[in-house]
């Protein structure tokens, strides 16, 4: 294990012998922390190392006090196929009150033991839909914890889905896909480092540095290196700070109760996918962030601001589109940019332009120019067929590239 001085200094450790029989529950938990432990808020939050059956049972008679926990796994690409080799879990009932943070070892546990059907283990918990367990993206957890544990996460809340919520609630508009665009038609998911700097959380995340990004067999090394273990309760900590700070909006009852079907839709996304899931193969797939409301389901009174800046792509669409309903003199140069870039919008997009285009008042030659959309050219080529008499309709041609 890495000295002190290796860790970031959020980090501390101390080190108890944890052998020691006949104790009540609060003794044997001060004697499992042997680990590292998070400053929090000015408290101690201790992470606790279960690698043996013995630390395995007192963590799981702990967590049976709990109706609520923040969870998380890691492995070596996590998957069905991909390792699941530790899960983290902290139970928690108060906000002022830090309790320990469960670093679990599956690997050195084995899946007998950390998910045992005849004994306190994981499994109970984690089946229980009664006990809330609260995630951030639990699909791969979930597709991962079923096949190759035989574990079926349920009674999830997951935070990734929460964060939409939350920003419909604030006035921001819900999530829509433009089958016309290629590029920047999908809206993308935010990562747990991107929605907790939205709460200004104070053990905020840097994934760049996280332990796999220069070793991606480092969650199956043992033993287990220090900054592994913080990393991972980290990860599990910023969850319970997040649940707390996200849940001060008071979202209507429409939203929470759709973050919760929600929530249900993620445990079994992945999981029950007849194909594996590889991010590489279905980034789309894996990235795009569905709306949990249509905009109709809102009341009439529910605050609508204006989503976060759209890409340059759904910007021109939507210049072109503006251009075309209010006749401004310059449309065809917008129309003309959609039918010309081929790579950044779709046919139907790009038939759609068209179609609409035949509401306007377009010149015979720019008609034919619309049908028939001449490929992206230099400036020097544009004079080879520029018709100087269309000149002022087109604007400036640089619009073009």
């Amino acid at each position: 294990m890495e000295s002190v001085h290796e860790l970031s200094s959020i980090v501390k450790l101390v080190v108890i012998n944890t052998h020691h029989k006949f104790l009540n529950m609060s003794e044997k938990l001060h004697l499992l922390i042997d680990e590292l432990t998070i400053a929090a808020r000015g408290n101690n939050v201790p992470i606790i190392l279960v690698d043996t059956l013995e630390k395995l049972t007192t963590a799981s008679q702990d967590l049976a006090t709990y109706d609520r926990f923040a969870f998380d796994t890691e492995g070596v690409d996590l998957s069905r196929t991909g390792e699941l080799t530790v899960a983290t879990i902290q139970g928690f009932q108060s906000k002022k009150k830090e309790t320990p943070i469960y670093v679990i070892d599956v690997q050195i546990l084995g899946c007998d033991v950390a998910y045992s059907k005849d004994s306190l283990s994981l499994r109970s918990i984690l089946e229980d839909p009664s006990k809330e367990k609260v995630t951030f993206d639990c699909r791969s957890d979930s597709d991962a914890l079923f096949h190759q544990f035989g574990v079926s996460l349920n009674g999830t809340f997951d935070l990734q889905i929460f964060d939409q919520a939350v920003r419909i609630h604030n006035g921001e508009t819900s999530p829509k896909r433009n089958p016309y665009v290629c590029n920047g038609g999908v809206p993308f998911l935010s990562d747990m480092e991107t929605v907790s700097k939205r709460y200004s959380i104070e053990a905020s995340l840097n994934k760049s540095t996280a332990p796999h990004r220069s070793n991606i067999n480092i969650w199956k090394q043992r033993p287990l290196s220090s900054t592994c273990i913080q990393y991972a309760a980290n990860d599990v900590h910023v969850i319970k700070q997040l649940w707390y700070e996200m849940s001060n909006s008071d979202v209507s009852n429409l939203l929470m109760q759709r973050t919760i079907e929600h929530s249900r839709r993620y445990e079994s996304m992945f999981r029950d996918r007849a194909k594996e899931v590889k991010f590489y193969l279905d980034k789309e797939f894996v990235m795009e962030e569905h709306a949990i409301v249509t905009e109709s389901e809102l009341p009439a009174d529910h605050p609508r601001n204006m989503r976060d800046t759209p890409s340059y792509t759904i910007q021109k669409w939507n210049k072109a589109i503006a251009a075309l309903e209010s006749r401004t003199p310059n449309a065809y140069n917008d129309v003309i940019f959609i039918l010309q870039h081929d790579d950044w919008y779709t046919d139907a997009g790009r038939n759609e332009m068209k179609r609409l285009a035949t509401k306007y008042p377009f010149t015979s030659k720019q008609r034919f120019r619309i049908a028939n959309p001449p490929s992206l050219v230099t400036e020097e080529e544009y004079e080879d067929y520029k018709e100087y008499e269309e000149y002022e309709e087109f604007g400036d041609y640089r619009d073009y590239w």
